[in-house]
């Protein structure tokens, strides 16, 4: 399942909830379930509530409909990965703060660029989702578009692979000071210019890029990070490469 904000405290919540009330309520659960072995009793119910809300749950996530086909062209000017002959489009909209997209990075993509990308069969272009809860996902954005303006799409990449790999250190810490250092010592490592990748990041030079990126995904719905589109076919989710696999073949066989 997929969700707009990574989180999803509801059943978390109501576990906690229950467990305040059922340990706490002495009272009601001596009425409730009676009996001398309380504490064994108390565990009981606590487990059957929690598998009745999980039962719930998964009820409301299968009633929930993800958009399956995204008719519209969403494939902008942003950078690309691949050959640009490549019959079969993946547009990722991502976070560059947002672990799930880690995961995918880590995971899946590495497959998808060694079977499909490098081999001239996809192409992957990178759009930004920044969400509202992570404080570094624009300057990362930012940062990775100031490489761009510099080197072109290889260098927006190389900062790309950076900002995903060193996630955990890069956004240890997201106070200003500390993230603009680190995101611009981490420009100066990838060889860039110094002074034309600071002048570029400070001047927020490619702020309305990545507003239009927001904009695109939000109208066609698209709230979360990672998602993708993949010829039309949408998939949310830090999914399995098996699940990639199979949209991409039946993407390449679509075109033969």
């Amino acid at each position: 399942m997929f969700f707009n904000s990574e989180k999803n405290y509801t059943l978390p919540i109501s576990i906690i909830i229950a467990s305040v009330l059922i340990s706490g309520s002495m009272i009601f659960l001596g009425f409730k379930i009676g009996g001398s072995n309380l504490k064994t009793q108390v565990k009981a119910a606590l487990n059957e509530y929690i598998q009745e809300q999980q039962a719930a749950a998964q009820k409301q996530s299968a009633n929930v409909k993800e958009p399956k086909i995204i008719s519209e062209d969403l494939t902008d000017d942003d950078a690309v990965e691949g050959s640009e002959d490549a019959k079969v489009t993946i547009v990722e909209f991502s976070d560059f703060q947002c672990p799930y997209c880690a995961k995918f990075y880590t995971g899946a993509y590495q497959d998808i660029l060694k079977d499909y990308i490098n081999t001239g069969k996809v192409k992957l272009i990178f759009r930004d989702l920044p969400l509202g809860f992570h404080p570094g996902a624009i300057p990362a954005a930012l940062a990775a578009e100031c490489a761009r303006d510099q080197g072109g799409d290889e260098a927006y990449f190389k900062m790309h692979d950076k900002l995903f790999a060193d996630q955990k250190t890069i956004f240890a810490d997201t106070s200003k000071i500390v993230l603009d250092k680190t995101l611009k010592d981490a420009a100066n490592q990838l060889g860039l210019d110094s002074s034309a990748f600071a002048s570029c990041y400070d001047s927020k030079k490619y702020q309305n890029e990545i507003e239009k990126d927001k904009n695109d995904a939000a109208k066609v719905g698209i709230t979360g990070t990672p998602a993708f589109v993949i010829n039309g076919k949408y998939i949310s989710g830090a999914r399995p490469y098996s699940t990639f696999k199979a949209a991409i073949d039946e993407a390449l066989e679509a075109t033969k």
